[in-house]
């Protein structure tokens, strides 16, 4: 292991969100942004810093803000102000501030590109950047602009291990300036560490900026702004494997969003044939979302039948003429059952061991061997450099520590070994693209909280697109801790998940979690059975755990259903204890799509047909130390 883990979580920091704060108690987020002016920097390349190579998301950070902020929330072209790569210099970015200062309206200041130290100080690196620190932007001199917010999509640390898997957004200018991390004053409300971009679905961007806008976007409604940062945080530590850290002091607690939404129409061709923004819509899902799959208008009478997916844009035909601005909701998902896992190789192994890797998993049917470092793996090969066996790593760098042998092999028998790992792997794949919490219109809520040692609530989660009224007793607040820290807890605390079936219908629940140094898990819901059926009206503690061994990562996923879940109940046998049951690699994988055929209308297709208003996935990622 190259990366020991207190290094490892040291360093997991780097991407920079900073206030956004709206002085409005009420209103919707749209009339609380209006008055606003907002400047957008997107640097992708800098040349006048020889050895450093561009980076490649950040235009495309900048334009998902601008679509976020125009066609999700009525701001006009007239408030938003860009700088763009060359145009993007230290002298234009402070002659921008200085004018828009002085309209004396509030300032929203976002920025994507490389981050430094300079002088042990967070700084902004801007398009006429040197070695020698010209073209450089402290932090601490933007925040004293007046009336300013600052979004960040940066890093000012080193990070934590180099590798081609990810682009950080750090540089060091000079060789002194790189000891430490850099602090931002606490006086600014929001600060997250990651500062990485990778593609998705075939378009660079940055991971913060794709996920956080992609929850604004979609959940918008009464939720607070503190729920799109906790599920920001929870998908961000589960497809990169990195440690998220958000502080969230002084958000406004009872801000009220507009309405939120999965897609835009932006363009208008013959036939009433469409061009969609999706940038409601989680761009992990949107690589493996297949032609066909359904969107439709909020009351679902118009129907759009969508064609090709391509990044965060979409073409598709309306059943009914649509206008350039109208909102669209995702219906039905469809998902190929050709689904792969993506495995990339650790770019420090050898020729031979590559080649030996490559002709080992061209065997192995369920997976796909990544030649580039364009798209983000879901596990990447790797070999330990002390006992000599093969192992896969999260795509930052975290060893899955179970995944070696321990004693020197050939890459044939390494993947021989690893394959009901790779099995477990992609069966909690096939799990994460159900999740649908922003598009489910199931009304359940499910709750998480810590009993021992101490009694906490750690995270709640409802569909805020259900036709019931949100009771009344889950109204309060999120707790801090969602965002302070990660959800970490300690080798023999108990915690609780609970759930309340607030909807007029009976729901089939069953829970599964994917548990990094064990494998998938079935969690006994009740004696003799995985599932509960848990009655309309009813509010009941689901599982209690007392988490007995350390665990890297933990992902829960509670799933539930109004339809019986009898594929899933047929593959699976009796539980005999209360613990959790870990099923087999093939077996786990073989359950997981009985779910989905439970939870698919075209089950003996060659796709998934998912109607994602009739079902719940949420999920639960925790460490155990």
């Amino acid at each position: 292991m190259r990366l020991s883990r207190r290094s490892f979580l040291y360093g997991a920091a780097a991407l920079t969100l900073m206030p956004w704060v709206w002085q409005t108690a009420g209103g919707s987020w749209a009339d609380s942004l209006r008055p606003w002016q907002v400047l957008l920097i997107g640097i992708n390349h800098y040349p006048q810093l020889a050895g450093v190579p561009p980076l490649a998301g950040c235009l495309t950070d900048v334009q998902l803000v601008k679509n976020l902020l125009l066609d999700g929330w009525g701001l006009a072209d007239s408030d938003i102000t860009l700088l763009t790569e060359q145009a993007a210099t230290l002298d234009a970015v402070q002659e921008t501030l200085g004018v828009l200062e002085r309209s004396g309206q509030p300032l929203l200041v976002y920025f994507s590109g490389y981050g430094t130290l300079w002088q042990q100080q967070p700084a902004l690196v801007l398009a006429d950047a040197t070695r020698s620190g010209e073209g450089i932007l402290p932090l601490a001199e933007l925040l004293r602009t007046k009336g300013v917010q600052v979004w960040l999509d940066t890093r000012f640390s080193p990070p934590p291990i180099e590798g081609e898997m990810l682009r950080w957004r750090f540089v060091p200018l000079h060789p002194g300036e790189t000891r430490g991390r850099g602090e931002v004053s606490k006086d600014h409300l929001l600060w997250a560490d990651l500062g990485v971009e990778t593609h998705l679905n075939g378009v660079p961007m940055g991971l913060f900026t794709a996920s956080f806008s992609h929850y604004l976007a979609a959940l918008g409604g009464d939720r607070p702004l503190a729920t799109s940062l906790m599920y920001t945080a929870d998908e961000l530590r589960w497809q990169t494997g990195a440690e998220m850290r958000l502080v969230s002091d002084g958000l406004a607690a009872n801000l009220t969003l507009s309405p939120g939404f999965d897609g835009v129409v932006q363009g208008i061709g013959r036939d009433r044939s469409l061009q969609i923004w999706c940038g409601g819509l989680s761009p992990w899902l949107l690589t493996y979302c297949h032609p066909h799959s359904r969107w439709s208008t909020a009351d679902g009478g118009t129907v759009v039948d969508m064609a090709s997916f391509n990044g965060l844009l979409a073409q598709g035909v309306s059943s009914q003429p649509l206008q350039v601005g109208d909102r669209l909701y995702e219906q039905q998902r469809r998902l190929g059952k050709n689904l792969q896992l993506q495995v990339a190789l650790d770019t420090n192994l050898s020729k031979i061991e590559r080649v030996d890797a490559i002709n080992a998993l061209a065997n192995e049917e369920k997976v796909a061997v990544l030649n580039s470092s364009d798209s983000l793996p879901d596990v990447v090969l790797t070999k330990s450099e002390t006992a000599g066996s093969y192992g896969l790593e999260w795509p930052v760098g975290t060893l899955l520590e179970h995944s070696c042998s321990g004693s020197n092999e050939a890459a044939k028998a390494g993947i021989r070994r690893l394959n009901p790992l790779l099995n477990a792997l992609l069966a909690q794949k096939w799990l994460t693209l159900t999740l649908n919490p922003t598009s489910s219109q199931v009304a359940v809520c499910t709750t998480l909280e810590q009993l021992s040692p101490t009694a906490k609530l750690l995270s709640r989660q409802s569909p805020p697109r259900s036709p019931n009224p949100l009771p009344d007793v889950l109204s309060t607040k999120l707790p801090a801790m969602n965002l302070h820290s990660p959800l970490t807890l300690a080798k023999g605390d108990t915690c609780r998940w609970s759930l309340y079936n607030y909807g007029d219908r009976p729901l089939n629940i069953v829970a599964l979690a994917w548990d990094s140094s064990q494998g998938m898990l079935l969690l006994p819901l009740q004696t003799q059975s995985w599932q509960l059926a848990v009655a309309p009206g009813l509010n009941i503690p689901l599982y209690t755990w007392t988490l007995n061994r350390p665990c890297q990562w933990l992902k829960v996923f509670i799933i539930s259903s109004p339809r019986p879940l009898s594929r899933f109940s047929q593959l699976s046998s009796h539980p005999n204890h209360s613990e959790p049951f870990i099923s087999s690699g093939e077996d786990s994988l073989a359950l997981v799509l009985g779910l989905l055929g439970d939870l698919s209308s075209e089950p003996e297709g060659n796709e998934f047909c998912l109607d994602v208003r009739e079902w719940c996935t949420q999920g639960f990622t925790l460490r155990v130390v």
